[in-house]
C-alpha cells in the first residue's frame, strides 16, 4: 500500500466530512449527506486495506500508546516492530482511522437517516412547534417539574421512533467488528485505540466507591435546596434544570460571555486577535445542535467554535471548553504530519478543553472574570456537577462494556437504566439506552481526559501558582503542548511531564476540598 497516497486521500475525506457535520450541527443544513462523501472515498475503507493496516498493530495498541511497543508481549510473533516508535504510532492512528471509516461507511445510510430525522423532528410545547434539538435547552430553563415531565414524555416519543434504527445500527457495528477478526466491538476498540479498558473500569469502580458517600450527601442537599425534591423523587429530565443553576445567573451575565473568554486567553498570552483562524458562532437558529462543539475545518487554518447559549454559568463553561479545543487545533504547527493534526488520542484535546472549562472553578478566576456574589456556594455547586458527570460517564463505561462485549443485547435497556439509576441515585429511563452513547468507546476518552486534566491543572498550579491562567508563561507551555497536535497519547504525554499514569489523587483532592464540609 502507498501510505503517503493513502494519507493525502484520507485528509481530503476528513475535511469534507467535518464540513458536512459542521453544517448540519450548526443548523445551516437540515439534512446530513455523509453517505455521498463516504461513497466518493470508499477506496479508503475497503476491507483488505483496513486489515493491512490493522494487522501490524494487532494487540500492540496499548504498548504503542505508552511509548513501548518493543516491550509488548501479547502473543503477536508475526508482526514484531522493526521500525521506530514514530512509525508504530503513525500506523496505529491510521489503523484506527481506517477501521472507524470501514464501520461508519457500512452504516452510513442509517446514520444519515437517524441524524436527519432528529434534525427535522419537532414536539409541541405550550401550543408551539419546538425543534426536538431545542428541547434540552427548554428543560434546562423550565422551573415547573410537571411541565418538565410533560416535555420529557414528548421527547421520548421521538426517541422511541429512532431506537429501532439505532438498534439496527449498533447490531451492524457489532457484526462489522467480527468481520475485522475481533470477538467483539469492545475488543476491536480497546486494541486500535490503545485502551486498557480493564484497568480503566477498575479505576472507575474505585472512584465510584470512593465518592459514593460524598456524592449522595451533596446531591441530596442540592436537589432539596434547588428543586425542593427528595433525591429518590428526581428523574433524569430534572437534571438539566438542577444544573442550569439559575441562582448564579447574576454572576455570569450573558453580555459578558465573549468578553470573559477574550480576557482569559489574553491573560495567558493567547490573545484572540493573534488567532484569526478561530471563529465563534454563538447565534441561535432552528436546527442548531444544543450541544456545543468545535469543528476543525482545516487544522490549524480554519477552526469553528459553535455554541447555542442557554444562559448562566453553563455558557461560560461551554465556551471555555470549546475554546480549549479551538486553541489546541488552532495552535498546531502547520508542518505537523496528517496523523498528528487530525487523528490520535482524542483524550488529549478533551483534556485541554477541560483545563480551560474548569478555570470557572478557580476562585481567583471567578473574582476577576465574574460578578463574584456567591462564589463559595457556586464552587460547591459546580464541583457537584463535575462529580455527577464523572460518575455518569463511569456508569456509561460500565454499561458500554456490557453493550459492546459480545453475546447480544437482549435486555440491555434494563441494564442501562439499572446501572445509571443505581450509580447516580436518580431515575434513569430505559429509552435512552442507545441514544446515550458515542461510537468507538469515546466514553473512555472523556474519562481519561477528566483524570489527566486534574493532573495538568495541578502541574500548572505547582509551577505558576493558583493564578497560572493569568500569566503568559502558562500560554507558552500550552502553545508548546498544543503545537504537537495529538502526536502523543495522554499516557506518554504525562510521562513527558513527569506525571503518573492516570493518577486519581488530584481529582479526589479537588472533590474533597470543595465538597467535604
Amino acid at each position: 500500500m502507498d501510505l503517503e497516497k493513502y494519507r493525502n486521500y484520507a485528509e481530503n475525506f476528513i475535511l469534507e466530512l467535518t464540513e458536512e457535520f459542521y453544517l448540519n450541527r450548526a443548523g445551516l443544513k437540515d439534512s446530513l449527506n455523509a453517505s455521498e462523501i463516504y461513497m466518493n472515498y470508499q477506496g479508503l475503507f475497503k476491507k483488505e486495506k483496513v486489515l493491512d493496516l490493522i494487522q501490524p498493530i494487532r494487540s500492540l495498541g496499548y504498548s504503542i500508546m505508552v511509548g513501548k511497543p518493543d516491550q509488548a508481549d501479547h502473543g503477536n510473533t508475526d508482526y514484531a516492530y522493526d521500525n521506530s516508535l514514530e512509525d508504530a504510532r503513525r500506523n496505529l492512528y491510521l489503523a484506527t482511522f481506517a477501521a472507524d471509516g470501514f464501520m461508519d461507511m457500512a452504516v452510513r445510510e442509517l446514520t444519515d437517516k437517524i441524524v436527519s430525522l432528529e434534525t427535522k423532528a419537532v414536539v409541541e410545547f405550550k401550543n408551539r412547534q419546538i425543534p426536538f434539538r431545542m428541547t434540552s435547552i427548554i428543560l434546562a430553563n423550565e422551573a415547573n417539574p410537571e411541565t418538565r415531565k410533560g416535555l420529557e414524555t414528548k421527547r421520548q416519543k421521538v426517541l422511541k421512533r429512532l431506537n429501532p434504527l439505532r438498534k439496527e445500527r449498533i447490531d451492524g457495528l457489532h457484526s462489522l467488528a467480527e468481520d475485522l477478526g475481533y470477538g467483539s466491538y469492545r475488543m476491536l476498540y480497546q486494541d486500535i485505540k490503545g485502551l486498557d479498558l480493564d484497568v480503566l473500569s477498575d479505576k472507575m469502580e474505585e472512584f465510584l466507591a470512593e465518592t459514593d458517600s460524598i456524592y449522595t450527601h451533596n446531591m441530596e442537599r442540592a436537589v432539596n435546596k434547588y428543586l425542593d425534591l427528595q433525591l429518590s423523587d428526581v428523574s433524569y429530565h430534572d437534571i438539566p434544570y438542577l444544573f442550569r443553576g439559575i441562582e448564579f445567573d447574576s454572576m455570569f451575565p450573558g453580555a459578558g460571555l465573549i468578553e470573559s473568554l477574550e480576557a482569559t486567553v489574553r491573560g495567558m498570552g493567547l490573545d484572540r486577535k493573534d488567532y484569526p483562524n478561530i471563529h465563534i458562532d454563538d447565534e441561535i437558529r432552528d436546527g442548531k445542535s444544543p450541544r456545543a462543539f468545535c469543528a476543525p475545518l482545516q487544522v490549524p487554518d480554519n477552526i469553528m467554535l459553535v455554541l447555542t447559549p442557554r444562559g448562566g454559568y453553563a455558557d461560560y463553561h461551554t465556551i471555555l471548553h470549546e475554546a480549549g479545543h479551538a486553541w489546541h487545533y488552532g495552535s498546531v504547527s502547520p508542518d505537523r504530519i496528517f496523523e498528528y493534526k487530525y487523528l490520535g488520542d482524542n483524550s488529549v484535546t478533551e483534556s485541554y478543553a477541560f483545563l480551560f472549562q474548569y478555570l470557572t472553578m478557580n476562585e481567583n478566576w471567578i473574582s476577576e472574570h465574574t460578578k463574584a456574589l456567591r462564589s463559595e456556594e457556586y464552587i460547591k455547586f459546580v464541583t457537584l456537577e463535575k462529580l455527577y458527570m464523572i460518575r455518569r460517564y463511569a456508569a456509561k463505561l460500565l454499561y458500554e462494556l456490557r453493550l459492546h462485549g459480545g453475546g447480544g443485547i437482549s435486555g440491555i435497556s434494563r441494564e442501562y437504566s439499572g446501572i445509571l439509576s443505581d450509580i447516580l441515585k436518580i431515575r434513569y429511563p430505559e429509552i435512552y439506552y442507545l441514544d446515550d452513547i458515542d461510537d468507538g468507546f469515546y466514553v473512555a476518552q472523556y474519562i481519561r481526559a477528566w483524570i489527566f486534566e486534574a493532573q495538568l491543572r495541578k502541574f500548572f498550579v505547582e509551577r505558576f501558582g493558583e493564578r497560572a491562567y493569568a500569566y503568559p508563561e502558562t500560554g507558552e507551555v500550552l502553545k508548546e503542548l498544543f503545537s504537537g497536535g495529538q502526536q502523543f497519547g495522554i499516557e506518554e504525554l504525562g510521562q513527558r511531564l513527569d506525571l503518573a499514569v492516570l493518577d486519581l489523587d488530584p481529582l479526589y483532592e479537588e472533590i474533597y476540598n470543595n465538597l467535604d464540609n
